[in-house]
């Protein structure tokens, strides 16, 4: 009853017994007039809990590794213990995760992923191979991968699968041995027991080191690799894990293309880098060791073989107009379609005309075909665009390519990637020019006190030039006008050079933009240059003159 008692018609007595019981009773009657709350309490919200454990190891365990797991919900840390083992309990988290695990010392940092969606707990073991394949899932730095990673970032089973499916296939194309590994995320591991995935671990910690490599290096093939098709991806990173020569790098076991660059011919040669030999036609020569990476064929021409980090190596035959040169490097597979971009361009001819010492970019599409190029026959400051039809690369049975146009092959183009994902093509066409195109790389300023080792060698009208050894040092750098100052060793002379001119992934260096050691005028020749994995390439700036320069790195 929500109405007040008539108060003149009750008793006294029976008043006070009605007050005390109103007084009881008065939170429960004002909830029956629509005057109080809910008299049922709230229900306590769910509180789930993410359960991420896995092992980290890199072959031996990583005891005391800091673990880092961030999710789609929640994130966590924890210590792995003395077998590297680790467990993360996330409240309210939810898949996916991305993991880092850094090792005690601080040195070793590797990545994980934990892919699908919900609360159910899961393994993630953090690994070199998971490391790969989160460069291969990502198509990038696994450590940027894991660091943009949002709540909303997917990471599907399915495309986890099969990331560990490309890894596992291009490991094993490359003689690493991996079959004891079904799940690089969620499979069994025991670290330290050199058997099943840790016994993987350890071969390919093994191949890393007889390649004289790194696990970044791999994991960045890995990365470049991700969609350039099968036969690019298997190509590098075979070429990257190929037995390397004990201190030369870039000397690599396995198939080598040679190019000629005066007879305009190619051929295969097998290199075997730990026993310093090489093998064609049947015949098998030694290298003897001149210094690190100079080398000499005990062939009928006491052949020298300079070789860059990249893994090119420059062969040399004589001097004068009857020597001789020409290149080498891994022979690898790749796909049309990986050979897209823009690239760079430098070429020198065996006969001087008007294209002879030109240079310029070229644009190649997806499928081969060739697209705009700009040429700058009359050197630096005077490029034009190139808008007549051109050719397409067309894949040849025999290795490489055709430049074909107009239903003929005006070239034989030879192609080589290398572990950060930069193509370089060399054409030879029948004419004897050569081509070199580089994929266009925006080129960083060098720190000052940058000190480069080099040899060098000079083709011209005269023929091939003796090679000479020479250092330089960075003296200055204006990061505005983007330009460095260097000093030779040989005679002190200075030189300037400008990055990303005139394209970006070339330099500069105008006529005569070089002083005495005391300040004064100096000649020189105008030069651009392509520098690609240890060796530059320079040709003349001006048309007048016809010339093209070779430089290697020293290691």
């Amino acid at each position: 009853m929500c109405n007040d008692f008539n108060r003149e018609r009750v008793p006294m007595k029976l008043r006070r017994l009605v007050q005390r019981i109103s007084a009881i009773s008065l939170p429960v009657a004002l909830a029956a007039c629509g005057g109080g709350s809910d008299s049922s309490p709230p229900a306590a919200p769910t509180v789930t809990s993410l359960r991420v454990t896995g092992t980290a190891a890199v072959g031996a365990a990583m005891p005391g590794a800091s673990v880092s797991v961030t999710c789609a919900s929640g994130s966590g840390t924890a210590t792995a213990d003395a077998n590297g083992v680790y467990t993360v309990s996330i409240t309210n988290g939810a898949l996916p995760c991305v993991l880092t695990a850094t090792s005690s010392d601080g040195l070793t940092q590797l990545h994980s992923v934990a892919p699908g969606t919900g609360h159910a707990d899961t393994t993630a073991n953090i690994t070199p191979l998971s490391e790969l394949l989160v460069a291969r899932l990502a198509g990038t730095d696994p450590a940027a991968y894991v660091a943009a990673f949002t709540g909303t970032t997917p990471i599907a089973a399915a495309d986890v699968s099969a990331a560990q499916a490309a890894v596992l296939q291009t490991l094993t194309a490359s003689g690493v041995d991996v079959s004891a590994v079904s799940d690089i995320v969620g499979g069994s591991i025991t670290a330290g027991s050199a058997s099943g995935y840790d016994g993987a671990l350890d071969g390919l910690q093994a191949a890393l080191v007889i390649a004289g490599t790194t696990l970044d290096e791999l994991s960045t093939a890995v990365s470049t690799t991700s969609s350039a098709g099968a036969s690019t991806s298997t190509s590098t990173v075979a070429t990257v894990l190929a037995p390397a020569a004990a201190d030369c790098p870039g000397l690599k076991s396995g198939t080598l293309r040679v190019l000629d660059f005066v007879n305009g011919g190619n051929g295969l040669v097998q290199v075997d880098a730990t026993a310093l030999t090489a093998t064609m036609g049947g015949a098998t020569y030694t290298l003897t060791k001149n210094a690190s990476c100079d080398y000499t064929l005990n062939d009928s021409a006491a052949t020298r073989v300079l070789v860059a980090r990249s893994g090119i190596a420059v062969l040399l035959q004589g001097s004068g107009a009857s020597g001789v040169g020409g290149v080498a490097f891994p022979d690898q597979t790749l796909d049309v379609a990986a050979l897209a971009g823009t690239y760079d361009r430098v070429q020198y001819g065996s006969t001087i005309d008007a294209e002879a010492g030109d240079f310029g970019t070229t644009v190649f599409a997806a499928d081969g075909s060739n697209g705009l190029s700009v040429n700058c026959p009359l050197g630096y400051g005077n490029c034009v665009e190139d808008t007549l039809p051109k050719g397409t690369l067309v894949a040849n049975p025999a290795g490489g390519f055709d430049y074909m146009e107009n239903g003929a092959s005006q070239a034989r183009v030879f192609g080589f990637r290398n572990a950060s994902g930069r193509n370089l093509l060399i054409a030879q066409a029948p004419d004897g020019t050569i081509v070199v195109l580089a994929a266009q790389n925006a080129l960083a300023l060098p720190a000052v006190g940058k000190v480069s080792s080099f040899w060098q060698f000079t083709v011209n009208g005269a023929g091939l030039g003796a090679v000479s050894s020479d250092s330089s040092t960075v003296t200055a750098v204006d990061a505005t006008a983007k330009t460095a100052v260097r000093q030779f060793a040989s005679d002190s002379h200075f030189d300037t050079l400008g990055f990303d001119s005139p394209f970006a992934g070339t330099r500069y260096r105008a006529t005569n933009a070089c002083t005495t050691a005391a300040g004064g005028a100096l000649n020189c020749n105008g030069v651009v240059q392509l520098p690609y994995g240890g060796i530059v390439l320079s040709v003349s700036a001006v048309s007048t003159k016809h010339f093209m320069t070779v430089s290697i790195d020293k290691p």
